[in-house]
């Protein structure tokens, strides 16, 4: 059985039918032909519907919208997160209580963005003007489409979408928002730097790698080389912008620039070349950061002292031969975050404040999960990485006493 709150809307749908049901109970032979039908790219007002942005599934009051010679396609996406049985219909105006002949349309999205070809679509159903279809849909993004049955269908109408099974619960939303715009605009994520860059800019060898990447997210497919990817863009430039994420104590980068006037590019996790997001044509496509945060606290301060944590050991190590295994390989991948040229654990240990490295056993007081910190410092401020005790998952690292990529939530 379907939700309770939806089931309300419904009977309420239903019952506004009966004072039309006269007007309404049309076959549609007596009808002619569908109007202005869609196809897969085709070039007509199908391809720049009103867009009312996400419905709500199983929600009362349903949203609505007006056919008018200007608006006669309206749209609304949802999202599946797994399997789900789903029934979308429209119905009368809960203010105006109108009647009009309504044809829904259901499209899944494509892996590149559009929507193609229809999956289904219903025009009377049992007997009244209104439509109505129940699927069973995969994970994935859908849209419905309402338009009148006549070009010249007029009036105001509701639309429903009712949702059954584990692919209704809300998907995680994207840490940024939807667009470049509010990325830059958002509370959650705070803007730490913003520049313009040129082709004759000093590039690091990540940087040169992600400017590719971010190129390639455009037409500009074929681009291999640094130079290619800033002459493929609009004045040759390319915005890079860095974004700190207070909350989950996580760093990223984004390089954004004009292709056609159009808004494209990429967004970066913390010092790699991880994409979590896409920008096309100024939308935020395939995000995979979602807001969290992080159990470590924001930085190597707050984790020895906010009383999440309880130390269970400290380890002073200044020579190589007093850490072996994974110990060892982690410590160097600490010592590198501030020394990157370090060629071994006894070189790294020579670059270090003191040549000395603390390693800390700490357990989480909520979780009992046990982690280790290699921690140094490099010019009197602190570096280094955790990671799960025993293990090569690194949940931070520490840069000047600040996480930049925790991996650790609650």
């Amino acid at each position: 059985m379907l939700y309770r709150r939806a089931m309300s809307h419904r009977l309420l749908a239903a019952l506004a039918l009966p004072f039309f049901l006269t007007a309404a109970c049309v076959e549609s032979d007596d009808k002619g032909p569908e109007e202005e039908v869609p196809g897969e790219g085709k070039d007509d007002s199908f391809a720049k519907p009103t867009y009312h942005g996400d419905i709500g599934l199983n929600t009362f009051p349903a949203p609505e919208a007006t056919l008018t010679a200007t608006e006669r396609h309206h749209t609304w996406t949802f999202s599946l997160t797994d399997n789900a049985s789903v029934h979308a219909f429209t119905g009368p105006s809960l203010t105006g209580r109108m009647v009009i002949d309504t044809v829904l349309y259901l499209y899944k999205q494509k892996a590149d963005g559009s929507w193609g070809a229809y999956l289904a679509r219903n025009d009377d159903y049992q007997g009244s003007l209104f439509s109505s279809l129940t699927r069973n849909l995969g994970a994935g993004t859908y849209r419905i489409l309402v338009k009148g049955y006549a070009a010249s269908t007029r009036g105001q109408f509701s639309a429903h979408v009712e949702c059954e099974g584990a692919g209704c619960a809300a998907a995680p939303t994207c840490l940024f928002g939807t667009t470049f715009g509010e990325l830059l605009e958002n509370p959650a994520v705070g803007v730490t730097g913003d520049r313009q860059l040129h082709v004759t800019d000093p590039l690091s060898a990540l940087d040169q790698q992600r400017i590719i990447l971010a190129v390639q997210q455009s037409a500009h497919t074929d681009v291999m080389t640094v130079a290619e990817a800033f002459d493929a863009v609009d004045q040759n430039v390319i915005r890079r912008v860095d974004l700190y994420d207070e909350a989950g104590a996580r760093a990223f980068v984004a390089f954004e620039y004009g292709a056609g006037d159009n808004s494209y590019g990429a967004v970066f996790a913390y010092g790699s070349t991880e994409l979590v997001s896409q920008i096309h044509d100024g939308d935020l496509l395939e995000c995979t950061a979602v807001a969290e945060t992080c159990a470590l606290g924001g930085n190597w301060y707050d984790t020895r002292n906010n009383g999440s944590f309880t130390r269970i050991s400290t380890n002073v190590v200044t020579a190589a031969s007093q850490l072996s295994g994974v110990d060892a390989t982690n410590a160097l991948a600490a010592i590198r975050v501030a020394y990157a040229e370090s060629t071994s654990l006894a070189d790294g240990l020579t670059r270090i404040d003191g040549d000395t490295l603390n390693v800390v056993d700490l357990r989480d007081n909520a979780t009992s999960v046990v982690i280790r910190a290699y921690e140094y410092g490099a010019g009197d401020n602190s570096y280094g990485a955790i990671y799960r005790a025993n293990t090569a998952e690194r949940v931070a690292t520490i840069v000047d006493l600040t996480y930049y990529d925790c991996s650790l939530f609650r």
